[in-house]
């Protein structure tokens, strides 16, 4: 199963973190904290899930175009074929000193 992943962010690294991203799964029962999971594992310094929860790093995520927040299942809400998450991830400036 393949999932769209469109991913706003502060952050670009050439060659590493190239938003969007198309992220295949292997099976057919993913929900939203799984494609966070998928995303924390392919981009360990983006905190992208946390506890189980969205993380520090996230400031929105939708599920074609509609807020997670807006669903009863929040993150366990089921994505299929095709879907489009929108992620919006922010990473503070690194002060220097």
């Amino acid at each position: 199963m393949k999932i769209n992943v469109n991913i706003d962010s502060n952050l670009r690294i050439r060659n590493v973190f190239e938003p969007p991203i198309r992220i295949d799964f292997d099976n057919e029962d993913v929900t939203l904290r799984d494609v966070l999971l998928k995303l924390k594992n392919m981009y360990p310094y983006l905190r992208f899930i946390e506890k189980g929860e969205m993380g520090d790093d996230l400031r929105h995520l939708y599920l074609n175009g509609e807020n997670h927040f807006n669903f009863s299942e929040g993150l366990n809400r089921k994505v299929s074929e095709d879907d489009t998450v929108h992620v919006e991830a922010y990473l503070d400036p690194l002060a220097g000193g």
